[in-house]
């Protein structure tokens, strides 16, 4: 069964781009002829293939000089599971698959439950999973505000993304105290600027 492949770039100069739907095999590099050309000079020209084996993704390190990780992992050959993360120089890439005929969209993140802390099921994933749009029409000052609240997350995100240690046999992924006190301090942020939207007087209490 064919597999496509969506590449969410998570760090680097291209972050925030989306490779949507990829057919494999997929290469990763500098140049014009890879199927994700990326901004980023401590990529080799030609850096990194993914292909399908056998209904399975594997990830072939391409001789880079600077090498290739995959959930932070040195490696040079690697099956490739959905929610992995690839970094290559600078650059760090998520990874999301789906198998030709799946209902859904290899986009799709799992959503978890707002009152019970569980995953949702599948309907539900695809009922909620479409990321709202960014406000209109905002002046320079708003602009750069948001992006400075977007940057804090960001920031946040990626210590915890960069701490953390992935079981794959278990399917568990371990993350420190001081990566933990991060996850908290980002919720209750945002918690907060979620009140201060709802209610302006909020952020003067």
């Amino acid at each position: 069964m064919t597999q496509t492949i969506t590449l969410r770039v998570l760090q680097g100069a291209d972050r925030g781009r989306v490779f949507h739907n990829l057919a494999t095999p997929v290469t990763i590099g500098r140049e014009e002829g890879n199927l994700v050309q990326l901004n980023d000079e401590r990529i080799s020209r030609f850096h990194v293939k993914i292909q399908e084996d056998d209904g399975r993704l594997v990830v072939t390190d391409l001789d880079s000089p600077n090498g290739t990780k995959v959930n932070g992992q040195v490696c040079s050959l690697k099956i490739l599971r959905n929610g992995d993360t690839i970094a290559v120089g600078r650059t760090v890439l998520l990874v999301r698959s789906q198998a030709e005929g799946e209902v859904g969209s290899a986009d799709e993140l799992p959503l978890l439950d707002a009152a019970g802390g569980s995953l949702r099921s599948q309907d539900e994933c695809q009922q909620h999973s479409v990321l709202p749009t960014l406000p209109r029409g905002m002046g320079p000052g708003q602009s750069a505000e948001l992006r400075e609240l977007l940057d804090h997350i960001h920031v946040s995100l990626r210590a915890i993304v960069d701490d953390a240690i992935v079981n794959e046999k278990e399917g568990k992924v371990l993350i420190d105290q001081r990566a933990w006190d991060y996850l908290l301090a980002a919720q209750a942020n945002i918690s907060a600027w979620i009140r201060c939207i709802e209610d302006p007087q909020a952020s003067q209490t």
